[in-house]
Formats: C-alpha cells, structure tokens, sequence
C-alpha cells in the first residue's frame, strides 16, 4: 500500500501536478471525508496535436498543431508503451491496428509534458 501511494505521488509530481487538500469545513461539505484535488500546473499548454477521430475503431491520426519537435507517447492503462512519435513541424502519423480499450497519451517538448489525455478506441 506505502509502494502504491509513493508511485502515485511520483508520477503526479513528474507530470507537474499540485495537490490541494480541503478539509470538508473549508469545503462547505457536511462529508466527514477528506477530499484530494488535482490541478494542473498553470502555463502548461493544451491542443498542441490534434488526435482523431478520438473515439476511433482502430485507425488513428495524430497531427502537431505547432512547428515545435514534439513527442508523442501513448500508454496503455497499465503503463505500457504501446507507441511512440517524434513530430517535426506540424508532422502527421496514422497509427494502425490499435486493440479496442483505453489508453493514455503524453506530449513533450524539450522534456516538459506539455498536454496528456485519453484515447478510447471501440
């Protein structure tokens, strides 16, 4: 249980996450619980690759919205790398035969993540 608690906290402190904690007073909530909240580090950006169609049935494009070098990372649920993409100035990558279920997607630029999200394919 410590080892799974420690890995949470490192990958949310690797993938710049600030973590908040409410108290239920300070939360107007009746709730005797604790409530964790996760927010995003300001300054990251969003929609610096556009991903579609996401839902997909297999076939999958992923093009860069930017003319930075991007890299593009897609992860199954249980961490797995499943695919991986260098994108050079507004670059586009079709991605084959992915198996239906869930997954993850990271971006970097110069070793900042700089969006992330999820792709379901059915």
């Amino acid at each position: 249980m410590k080892r799974n608690l420690l890995l949470i906290c490192c990958v949310m402190i690797m993938y710049g996450f600030t973590i908040s904690h409410k108290s239920p007073a300070a939360a107007g909530s009746s709730n005797l619980s604790d409530s964790l909240v996760l927010k995003k580090k300001p300054g990251s950006r969003k929609n610096s690759i556009k991903i579609y169609p996401n839902p997909s049935y297999g076939r999958l494009s992923v093009s860069a919205t930017t003319t930075a070098t991007l890299h593009f990372y897609i992860f199954d649920l249980e961490g797995t790398l499943i695919y991986q993409a260098k994108l050079n100035n507004k670059d586009k990558k079709t991605i084959d035969n992915l198996p239906k279920g869930t997954y993850l997607y990271d971006v970097f630029e110069q070793d900042e993540c700089i969006e992330e999200g999820k792709i379901i394919i059915k």
